[in-house]
């Protein structure tokens, strides 16, 4: 970012030409709903009405809701209001996310510009291409996972990321809503944007040390699921120490049942897919049973709201296409014709 004084930083964030924008951005998606539809419908009164209060200081935040997702598991997130969207889109989009990223590894793939799932599974398969080819399946893989990331994010820790990288001006902000929107010293619920950047960034000091103390170059990391791959097993083992160490000076462990050394020719979970590497250097890539079973009995519930009169068949149908783009990044030829039989037998 370009060098400014404090009040050019902030007018990049509660000027009305910021603040429109953001609220242009937040409604995708959304529109639908009573609040946004609302704001939209009087969007350049509301952004202009938004942009004086934190402009003169009268703006006060909403209290968020709390609310509980099942799936993939099920965890407490929180919805903030429209509103409230509007104004911490736009301090992330135009001053936390382009400060923050500067310090990110390549392979910190999660909820960024030309990242994201996709990009990690990829990366993935990258990897085991490029080690095979340097290494056959004479290695091994370190997965990790940490125990409850979100529940057990110390706040220090994560204000600590932010001021190491904001200037004052934006960080006083960024602590204003955070401390506003969660009252305890540990624990975020995901659900705002703040909170994904918090996400992304607390393990980056985590992703330098891998990198480059511990000499890994096949490293990627998706929030807090991350994979090291090496021919050494004894040196993953060393890893896993050191990592455990690190994790603990911020208050996390690794999960006990999740974090374990596999050779690299078995299967690897990650993000709902399952990988082999063959002994030929060809890596299978195929969705997991339990991404599966999901699936399904989310359709099995769409197609019974559709029957009762609750949902469009248009919705159920467009999920159905959804769930038949993701099988296809993976070896799922077969499996996708069971899915299409699976649908079809729903409606009889």
């Amino acid at each position: 970012m370009e060098k400014l004084n404090d009040d050019e930083i902030l007018e990049k964030v509660i000027s009305f030409e910021a603040i429109f924008e953001s609220m242009m951005k937040c409604k995708k998606g959304v529109i639908w709903k009573d609040s946004a539809a609302s704001f939209h419908l009087n969007g350049i009164e509301q952004s202009l009405k938004l942009s004086r209060e934190l402009h003169d200081g009268t703006y006060k935040g909403r209290p968020p809701k709390k609310f509980m997702i099942t799936s993939p598991k099920p965890r407490e997130a929180v919805s903030i209001a429209f509103r409230d969207r509007v104004y911490q889109r736009s301090m992330n989009d135009n001053v936390i996310y382009p400060l923050m990223s500067q310090q990110f590894i390549f392979d910190n793939l999660a909820c960024q510009k030309g990242k994201g799932t996709d990009k990690a599974r990829d990366r993935l398969w990258e990897f085991l291409h490029s080690f095979y080819r340097k290494h056959g399946i004479n290695g091994y893989v370190l997965k990790c996972d940490i125990h409850g990331y979100y529940p057990n994010m110390r706040h220090d820790v994560a204000e600590g990321r932010f001021r190491e990288k904001l200037p004052p001006v934006i960080y006083r902000r960024t602590e204003t809503v955070l401390r506003e929107q969660y009252k305890d010293e540990v624990g975020y619920n995901p659900g705002s944007q703040l909170i994904q950047i918090a996400g992304i960034s607390v393990l980056s000091p985590l992703d330098h040390y891998i990198k480059e103390q511990l000499g890994i170059k096949y490293y990627l990391r998706y929030m807090d699921d991350f994979i090291l791959i090496h021919e050494s097993e004894e040196h993953l083992k060393y890893c896993q120490q050191k990592i455990s160490e690190k994790l603990q000076q911020d208050g996390f462990e690794l999960h006990p049942k999740k974090t374990h050394i596999t050779p690299v020719s078995e299967k690897i979970t990650f993000l709902g897919f399952e990988y082999r590497l063959t002994p030929s250097g060809k890596v299978v890539m195929t969705v997991t049973s339990e991404t599966v079973r999901r699936k399904r009995r989310k359709l099995r519930h769409m197609v019974a709201k559709v029957k009762r009169g609750e949902m469009p068949r248009e919705k159920a149908d467009e999920s159905f296409r959804c769930d038949l783009e993701h099988l296809s990044k993976g070896d799922s030829h077969k499996l996708i014709q069971r899915y299409r039989e699976y649908y079809e037998k729903l409606w009889r």
